[in-house]
């Protein structure tokens, strides 16, 4: 968990000073406003997972979830603020998403896979969650 919460830091310190676009679209006067509740929020997780870690675990489980939602929280954080960083490049600097993307005709094809591949993958997933529920011994520390 520290090695994930280590490489998100020095990612998000990193990548503004990568290139001058990044650090504009980070620092400039009314994205900063707009974007500050994400390393917040990203830096108040971090608190939060050190204070859980200390105090794991806990009577019976309850509250044993958080920590894993403060980690889910953090990498998605992390991975929108990447997301907005490198917006319109595949390729940093070098190749755009609209100079990447396919033809018309394959992206139909994918679409035409993801349609039915997807429900199937999905319906599996439900059956056997449905299947082995209730099946698992309770959770034990000794």
């Amino acid at each position: 968990m520290w090695g994930l919460v280590f490489g998100i830091v020095s990612i998000s310190l990193a990548t503004p000073f990568v290139s001058t676009r990044i650090f504009n679209k980070w620092f400039s006067l009314p994205e900063i406003l707009y974007l500050s509740p994400m390393p917040t929020i990203s830096l108040a997780s971090v608190i939060f997972l050190w204070l859980q870690s200390r105090c794991l675990p806990y009577y019976a489980d309850k509250w044993s979830w958080t920590p894993f939602a403060a980690t889910t929280a953090l990498f998605a954080l992390a991975y929108g603020g990447m997301a907005y960083s490198f917006y319109t490049y595949a390729v940093p600097e070098k190749l755009t998403i609209f100079e990447a993307a396919s033809v018309p005709e394959s992206l139909f094809i994918n679409l035409l896979g993801t349609l039915f591949a997807l429900p199937a993958i999905l319906e599996y997933t439900f059956l056997s969650y449905y299947i082995f529920r209730g099946k698992a011994a309770e959770l034990l520390y000794d």
